[in-house]
């Protein structure tokens, strides 16, 4: 079995691997599903989902066709569907807009490397947002990485994996990113902000 982590809003679709059980785990090099991390959105379909790739092509229809098979690897509740609660509703709602005093980030513009505008300690907090929809940072101690997608109209999704926990005077750079659902760049700066508009953190240029 291989187990990673998804996010969406109702038009960006990401997921990303982090983990692997059985047959699987064999080697020192996780297993990737590259169709599905190809993906950025999604859209109905007759029989169920499409997952599209950045240009907008269908990399798979997705229709629901029962529970999976039981494996001696996993947990027997892996078979069973999830339970839609208003909690998570919340987590997969859309965000509110970016607001009108900023400028919403494109895809291009968050390509780079970026770092805080109000750095603290002698580490080394950044974020590289990588074309290949990847990006990789750290807090000064901590490393992070996942995938990121942009709407083009301010609207960001990220996935993140798993982390080390070692205090630190960095910034916490992963945890903005994976927490940030809009993003402005004005004047040099990008602000990253929560799904209700709450700025998150800063950062330039770096």
């Amino acid at each position: 079995m291989i187990d990673g982590s998804w996010r969406a809003t109702e038009s960006l679709f990401l997921a990303s691997t982090y983990g692997a059980s059985g047959d699987c785990a064999t080697g020192a090099t996780l297993p990737r599903v590259s169709w599905l991390e190809s993906v950025t959105g999604y859209r109905a379909a007759a029989a169920g989902w499409e997952l599209t790739d950045a240009s907008g092509a269908v990399v798979a229809t997705l229709t629901i066709d029962g529970n999976p098979d039981a494996i001696p690897t996993a947990a027997e509740f892996y078979t069973q569907p999830p339970v839609i609660t208003a909690a998570m509703r919340e987590t997969l709602r859309q965000p509110a807009s970016v607001p009108p005093e900023f400028t919403p980030a494109t895809s291009d513009v968050l390509v780079g490397r970026w770092v805080p505008v109000f750095p603290s300690g002698t580490s080394d907090p950044h974020v590289f947002f990588a074309a290949d929809g990847s990006w990789a940072g750290s807090d000064g101690c901590n490393g992070g990485q996942g995938r990121w997608a942009a709407d083009g109209h301010g609207a960001l999704l990220a996935t993140a994996g798993a982390s080390t926990l070692i205090a630190c005077e960095g910034a916490p750079v992963p945890s903005w990113v994976a927490q940030a659902r809009l993003t402005s760049v004005d004047d040099g700066v990008l602000r990253l902000l929560d799904a209700a508009g709450a700025e998150l953190g800063q950062l330039k240029r770096g």
